[in-house]
């Protein structure tokens, strides 16, 4: 498995541990909870734009190689 995918997986688990936060109740103060909960899925979803906007950088790079 390449280090991309591991890490698209590591965010998106963490994305959706966010989700189950803000969901559930183990943590019972409500502005807690709200606050991990938008920091998890923000730094997850964050992570997921970075790791596929990084795939296409290789790809834009490989075709302007390959046209030189």
């Amino acid at each position: 498995m390449s280090k991309n995918k591991v890490k698209l997986y590591i965010y998106l688990i963490l994305t959706l541990a966010g989700l189950i936060i803000a969901c559930s109740s183990i943590i019972p103060n409500v502005y807690v909870k709200l606050i991990v909960a938008l920091v998890a899925m923000g730094y997850g979803l964050y992570g997921v734009m970075k790791v596929l906007g990084s795939n296409g950088e290789k790809k834009d790079d490989a075709n302007q190689e390959a046209v030189k």
